[in-house]
């Protein structure tokens, strides 16, 4: 078979999947109802359950929200690897590579490190917070990466902080994506429904036992249930992605 008859091959193949894709997507958005939205059952049980706002408005909506976010990610890193990571993933820049971004001067060298480590300490607070302030795991993730980016720049791929290669990266995001997506099957599991609290149980006639609710409850006192492991999970997959795309282009600027 000719390359080109491949090409077509697969052309005709995405194009298949897209138009299901489409077809599926507007079929939820039509029929999908409106009264049955957050603000009746949140308010009517909700507070009854979680001590806190934030808690509440997370348990069920906030989390097919991340997660379509987190699939628009995988989008931006798998489109920045196709148009910079050609021949610069090859041989791992961030192993080889030991020179900085762009000549760091005396101040950036000296503080630098504290910063990235303070920035790196306010992102896990904003994750391990997140079910009790703006906060949560997307926003965490995106700070730590900031601190990465921080490091990459002053010190180079290979002296810089972190030192953590592109597999290593990848690791990472397979396991901040792995605990998301299994944490919702436990949830389809048990009650039927795809990323159901089930730490929380928000509605106790769906059959999930107290002892599984235990397992799977945050030790603490806002009754959080599942959502700050979901927030860790985000944050891995979120925090690995942007790192991602920051080796990326630093490596294919330096490759120019």
């Amino acid at each position: 078979m000719k390359f080109e008859d491949f090409q077509g091959m697969r052309n005709i193949v995405a194009a298949l999947f897209l138009g299901l894709f489409s077809f599926f997507l507007l079929d939820a958005l039509t029929s999908f109802d409106p009264i049955a939205g957050a603000s009746y059952i949140y308010n009517l049980k909700g507070p009854a359950i979680a001590p806190n706002m934030i808690t509440v408005i997370l348990f069920d909506w906030r989390g097919y929200d991340t997660l379509g976010e987190a699939f628009i990610l995988i989008t931006a890193v798998f489109t920045t690897s196709i148009l910079f990571g050609r021949g610069v993933l090859g041989g791992d820049v961030s192993q080889h590579d030991e020179t900085a971004v762009r000549r760091p001067t005396v101040v950036q060298k000296i503080f630098a490190a504290p910063f990235v480590f303070i920035i790196v300490a306010f992102g896990i607070v904003l994750t391990l917070g997140g079910h009790i302030t703006p906060g949560g795991g997307f926003q965490g993730g995106s700070v730590i990466a900031t601190a990465f980016f921080l490091s990459v720049v002053v010190y180079g791929f290979k002296k810089n902080v972190f030192n953590i290669s592109h597999k290593g990266l990848i690791a990472f995001e397979s396991v901040g994506a792995l605990i998301y997506l299994c944490l919702g099957l436990v949830g389809l599991a048990l009650s039927g429904y795809y990323l159901y609290n089930v730490g929380a149980n928000l509605y106790p006639s769906l059959g999930v036992g107290s002892t599984l609710q235990s397992i799977f409850a945050y030790p603490d006192s806002t009754n959080a249930g599942i959502i700050p492991y979901l927030n860790i999970g985000i944050a891995l997959k979120v925090l690995s992605g942007f790192c991602t795309i920051i080796t990326i282009l630093a490596g294919a600027e330096k490759h120019e």
